[in-house]
């Protein structure tokens, strides 16, 4: 006698369904308004969702399941389409989601000055060495930037203390 048959669906079914039921970012843990489904760190937008038609049954599902990640805009923006070369952004982001009290809008406009000034440093070769080797970030500006510009060395200061917290733990 044959072994019970499971039930099988669309994978695309159960991704729709798994999107609609996720309430908060996996990452900051904000209310989702508008959520990015990411499987292994790439982003899964709805035209691939539609094509997944592949049937299967909740045993692989278990398994799809526990590679999904339900996250907001900016949190997918930063883990999926951000290659910073001088900022650790991604452990910065999350240092100020979990040790401040800060809202989510300030630490957005932290992060995306960040990785402005990160874009700003690879774009005119600032050498990697002299990065390291600053004892305090705010000198950056100095040299990249003759006018200097108050919203990045804010970010830089903020930066700066989240290196400072890293080395006390």
């Amino acid at each position: 006698m044959p072994g019970k048959q499971l039930k099988k669906r669309p994978l695309s079914r159960y991704l729709k369904d798994y999107k609609h039921s996720q309430t908060h970012c996996s990452q900051c843990e904000k209310v989702l308004e508008r959520m990015t489904l990411v499987f292994r760190g790439k982003i899964i937008n709805k035209e691939a969702i539609a094509g997944m038609d592949q049937l299967i049954d909740d045993l692989v599902w278990q398994n799809v399941q526990s590679e999904l990640t339900a996250l907001c805009r900016f949190c997918s923006e930063i883990s999926c389409n951000s290659h910073p070369s001088y900022f650790d952004i991604m452990a910065f982001k999350q240092y100020l989601f979990e040790q401040t009290e800060m809202n989510h809008s300030t630490i957005r406009e932290y992060v995306v000055r960040l990785r402005r000034l990160d874009e700003m440093l690879v774009a005119h070769n600032y050498p990697a060495d002299q990065f390291a080797s600053a004892f305090n970030h705010q000198c950056i500006i100095d040299d990249l930037l003759p006018a200097a510009n108050d919203n990045y060395r804010i970010a830089l200061r903020k930066y700066d203390q989240y290196l400072a917290w890293q080395k006390s733990y």
